[in-house]
């Protein structure tokens, strides 16, 4: 499996457990850590308190975006009134508009944050002159924030489907909706690191020659370039992942006779 550096012994794991990194962290008000490096983006929990002060600042060459992972998080995204986000929900700041980030409600918000592997917070811009409504109407991908209770609304629990939520330069994230016993057609991708994030239910991975295990909500999966990967969903109710993937993923598929041999079994 993929090799982590002695100074991030906790980045790529093949599954990190939100339960493990709350039970490091124990006692502290607020924490980040790193859980993935993929080759386009650096991927963080951060956990902060309501009422700890945020850090305005922008972003002038790509996009970012965070999943929640417990409790509330508002976000004010350049002109946009302040966007409130609960499990689940995804949250884009497009590149340039500067985004102000901080826990609301009870309780500590979790966020994972998706960016850039060299990103910095030095570009603060200007607050803005008015704060105008996101447009709720518009059809995924790349809402500024696509709940997870507006996509489970929009296509039920009843069958399997798939949608993208965001599609850019450097990302595709597709959320995924399998029912009990769904597996996906076992493949791997030659030059792309592949991770997902658990919403919902408990999803067996097999990578590899390893054996399989098991990942619940709030869970992240890594699997490395040129590993096959075979996933199902378990247990008595459905399950919903995020994938993050490259915008122009290559799939070399198993049971298909002509497709290339995976570089590490």
């Amino acid at each position: 499996m993929a090799a982590q550096s002695a100074t991030e012994p906790l980045v790529n794991q093949p599954v990190a457990r939100l339960a493990d990194s709350i039970s490091r962290n124990e006692g502290k008000d607020g924490w980040s850590e790193k859980l993935i490096r993929d080759g386009r983006n650096r991927a963080a929990i951060i956990s902060t308190l309501p009422g700890m002060p945020g850090d305005p600042h922008l972003h002038p060459d790509f996009n970012e975006f965070w999943l929640e992972m417990g409790g509330q998080t508002a976000w004010q995204i350049g002109e946009y009134e302040p966007v409130i986000a609960d499990f689940g929900d995804i949250v884009i700041a497009p590149c340039g508009q500067r985004h102000d980030i901080y826990a609301v409600g009870e309780g500590p918000g979790r966020r994972l944050v998706v960016g850039f592997e060299t990103s910095n917070h030095d570009l603060k811009g200007v607050a803005p002159s008015r704060q105008l409504k996101p447009d709720d109407a518009l059809q995924p991908p790349n809402r500024i924030h696509t709940s997870f209770k507006y996509m489970l609304e929009r296509h039920g629990m009843d069958e399997n489907w798939s949608e993208e939520i965001l599609l850019d330069q450097r990302n595709r994230v597709n959320m995924i909706h399998t029912l009990p016993g769904s597996a996906n057609r076992p493949h791997w991708h030659p030059d792309m690191d592949e991770w997902w994030a658990v919403l919902k239910g408990e999803i067996e991975w097999t990578i590899g020659n390893d054996e399989p295990f098991t990942a619940g909500v709030g869970d992240l999966v890594f699997v490395e370039a040129g590993y096959a990967h075979a996933i199902r969903t378990v247990g008595d109710e459905s399950s919903v992942r995020l994938a993050v993937t490259s915008p122009d993923v290559i799939h070399h598929f198993l049971d298909d006779p002509n497709a290339p041999r995976p570089t590490r079994s």
